[in-house]
């Protein structure tokens, strides 16, 4: 293709576009008109898919108007021959089509202009891959939709947490003379090889496999590629200094073992106050086993038993940390809700649904429905008139969801974390992700299409964060690197004492005395490896329109 050409037909497209008034239909063919100069016709069940994920992505997304056909040409789509002549034969792949449709999506975004972040690639990855020319990059437009290939994810997400790692996730932090970073424990998974070793957070790596050459500068003059290597080992020998100052070694083997992703619930006593602490990684499915202590027990049965035990200890406090949570399934979000929700609040309006109008014409958002009105069902002795959230940039979907759908009915508090980028303090909000999905088989129980279908609002009508929700204050999250639960650690310092004082304190910009040496910690650098996916996920019980006779 010659790019000089394209990159003035989508200049030319992109003026054409921001001066035309926003109509019900409108779609600007000439900004992402398909290249039809090759046809990809020979893979017979990619041809299928292709067909698939268009139409699925049309019937499906939010953002269906400015997809085509238009609306007045929507049934066409079940004819025989219409999607793949118009529309699929001109991508090689599944993926490429689905590239494209959510690119396509940036358009509703009106006053930017659009340029190729990657010009001369791959023409429809290149859709996927315009970006608007402004610092606000996260905005109304699909950047949620995912196709699963196998059922990878959203197996990993909803089922029982197997865990095929170490259960370590590390990050980097920056030594006090500004010379280089080594290696610490972030988050170490529950009931995973590295948690039964007795590794923790805020513990510091000093050697993997006797091999002390760990620290950030000579394993990014390396490209990271020993560190990586020793951590998808089937067995790893670590030697590291506890947060108590000791040196242990621990010898871990590659486990494919059920684990907890509820990694701290206990109750704290502080100047009287009983606060009860709930940290978890993940809205699994109801029915999901995860393992407390020895037991297997599901994961609602575990939940139930975390707030039982705070309405039994009469805590006076909760602090839910969802640092950590990328989300997960609604109907699990909605049990918790239940729990942690006032009891005057009960029989009052959760949350309602935003869906297309394929859907809304087909009553789906009526009662009884997948997408109806969602009310308070009060579970619990649990009575409270205030809630605070640990959250980060990672805190998404479900989570945010969770902490929307409660604002109208009691007070929450949000405390966020700190991050340098570009050499300047950034105050993170969450995520961004008011919008959900439900997996649609494509052609194969293993292939499924999660489209962003819906958007939720709370009470009061709110539900357009896709900028991420706000919290209330900041910490730099390795200010004080302890475990979760312990009041000295970052954030549930800081709720301690807005709990105590009704203010939050002042962020302290400082080095950090930790154990024989000293970090900074404000440069930080996680490691790869990380669990984090983000998901809200509806499971559907009514029957959706599908294209049977392609």
């Amino acid at each position: 293709m010659n790019t000089s050409k394209y990159s003035i037909l989508i200049v030319l497209a992109c003026l054409i576009f921001f001066s035309c008034r926003k109509e019900e239909n409108i779609i600007v063919q000439d900004l992402y008109a398909i290249d039809k100069s090759r046809t990809y016709t020979d893979n017979e069940s990619e041809n299928r898919i292709k067909e698939q994920v268009w139409f699925y992505y049309k019937y499906l997304s939010l953002w269906e108007e400015n997809i085509y056909p238009k609306a007045e040409d929507f049934d066409l789509m079940e004819t025989t021959g219409y999607i793949r002549e118009n529309f699929t034969n001109y991508f090689q792949t599944a993926s490429d089509v689905l590239d494209y449709l959510m690119g396509v999506t940036r358009r509703t975004t009106k006053g930017y202009t659009m340029t190729s972040s990657f010009p001369g690639e791959n023409p429809f990855r290149f859709y996927k891959k315009l970006k608007r020319t402004t610092t606000a990059e996260k905005g109304d437009y699909d950047r949620y939709t995912y196709f699963d290939r196998g059922g990878f994810i959203s197996g990993a997400v909803g089922s029982s947490p197997y865990r095929e790692s170490m259960g370590m996730n590390l990050l980097y932090l920056q030594n006090e003379d500004n010379s280089n970073k080594y290696l610490y424990v972030a988050y170490v998974e529950k009931h995973s090889p590295a948690y039964r070793a007795g590794i923790r957070r805020g513990a510091r790596i000093l050697k993997l496999n006797d091999d002390a050459n760990i620290d950030y500068n000579y394993q990014s003059d390396n490209q990271f590629y020993q560190l990586e290597s020793y951590l998808h080992s089937n067995s790893l020998k670590v030697e590291y200094r506890s947060k108590e100052g000791e040196v242990r070694v621990a010898q871990l083997q590659y486990s494919n073992s059920i684990t907890d992703v509820v990694y701290k619930d206990t109750v704290v006593t502080v100047d009287g106050i009983k606060i009860g602490y709930l940290g978890f990684s993940s809205f699994l499915r109801k029915n999901a086993w995860v393992l407390d202590g020895e037991v297997q027990k599901t994961f609602l049965t575990r939940i139930h038993e975390v707030f039982n035990n705070f309405s039994s200890q009469n805590i006076d406090e909760l602090v839910v940390d969802l640092r950590y949570n990328g989300g997960g399934y609604i109907d699990m979000q909605e049990e918790i809700a239940n729990f942690m929700v006032p009891q005057q609040a009960s029989g009052q309006l959760m949350n309602t649904y935003k869906i297309n109008r394929y859907l809304k014409s087909e009553g789906k958002d009526e009662p009884g429905e997948d997408f109806a009105p969602v009310y308070f069902n009060k579970r619990g002795a649990l009575n409270l008139s205030r809630v605070y959230f640990l959250v980060s940039e990672e805190t998404a979907s479900a989570s945010e969801l969770l902490i929307n759908v409660l604002v109208p009915y009691m007070k929450v508090y949000m405390i966020g974390t700190y991050a340098m980028e570009n050499g300047k303090a950034v105050a993170q909000n969450t995520y961004g992700k008011p919008v959900g999905f439900f997996g649609v088989p494509i052609l194969s129980s293993s292939n499924q299409l999660y489209v962003a279908s819906f958007q939720m609002f709370n009470k009061d009508g709110f539900g357009d964060y896709f900028h991420g929700l706000v919290p209330q204050h900041h910490v730099w999250p390795y200010q004080y690197f302890y475990d979760f639960a312990d009041p000295r650690e970052s954030l549930f310092a800081a709720a301690i004492a807005h709990m105590q004082t009704g203010n939050f304190p002042s962020t302290v910009s400082r080095s950090i005395k930790e154990g024989r040496e000293a970090f900074n910690p404000k440069d930080y650098t996680p490691v790869f490896g990380n669990r984090y996916f983000p998901m809200m996920i509806k499971e559907t019980e009514k029957p959706l329109r599908s294209l049977q006779n392609q």
